[in-house]
């Protein structure tokens, strides 16, 4: 299959020391790796996990997207207290302490006009806290966290990116399903993404299927899917609300 953007998802891995102890610490989980805003959408609500056995500080970076040059991803000015938020994607809160075994919600919206689709990464990193950066702690508590941190032989700590489209005020769609002998396109000519759900590629009619698979399509973008001879394509169209079948 022939994607249909190069917007992926990447995980961070950041070393702290060297150690053969088992992993303990914290660990964190933020379950899709895409979220949409829906033109009729103005925010919504992401749970941050930490799955470890100690507390999470985590660190949320926002990068704006460019898909028209390569994909290159420019961090957001981090807003003044004084600053009015227009036109911007903005997450709170900016930092983050999970309790082990418990989550934080993350607020995703978007203030101010959508004329044109737009893309974002949020990155939630798991960090040592040190004074002065945000998470509101002292001298003593970052030296026991560090500590701690140290002791319990912790190697790694993981951040994970998720990928935000924001749909214009007034989503065109006009997907075209176009079948060829060996493939089927999808060609999205309207001005927003589309999603290609429970993609199914089989042997057979239906049977004999590879593993589903899921593509976003942005807008002037063509998804390739190859088909087997004799076999069949099958999948379900995300057009904003609205969700068809499709069969091939």
């Amino acid at each position: 299959m022939k994607a249909a953007t190069k917007i992926v998802m990447t995980v961070s891995a950041i070393t702290l020391m060297a150690s053969t102890s088992l992993y303990a610490g914290p660990l964190i989980s933020i379950g899709s790796m895409y979220e949409v805003l829906n033109s009729d959408q103005r925010s919504l609500a992401k749970r941050i996990y930490n799955n470890g056995d100690t507390s999470a500080y985590v660190r949320v970076d926002v990068m704006r997207i460019d898909p028209t040059a390569k994909d290159i991803e420019m961090p957001v000015k981090t807003l003044k207290d004084d600053e009015l938020v227009k036109d911007r994607l903005l997450v709170t809160p900016m930092r983050m302490i999970i309790p082990p075994n418990n989550f934080q919600a993350s607020r995703i919206l978007w203030s101010g006009q959508r004329d044109t689709e737009q893309y974002y990464r949020v990155r939630y990193t798991p960090v040592l806290p040190a004074i002065n950066d945000g998470f509101g702690l002292d001298a003593k508590a970052v030296k026991d966290y560090r500590n701690k941190t140290v002791q319990a032989g912790v190697n790694v700590l993981a951040g994970y990116g998720t990928v935000v489209i924001v749909q214009p005020d007034n989503p065109h769609f006009n997907t075209q399903i176009i079948q060829k002998a060996n493939s089927i396109d999808i060609v999205n000519r309207g001005n927003a993404s589309v999603i290609a759900e429970d993609i199914k590629i089989c042997k057979t009619k239906l049977s004999q299927c590879d593993a589903s698979a899921r593509a976003f399509i942005l807008p002037g973008r063509t998804y390739t899917i190859k088909k087997q001879e004799g076999g069949s394509v099958s999948f379900s169209l995300q057009e904003g609300s609205q969700r068809r079948s499709v069969n091939h």
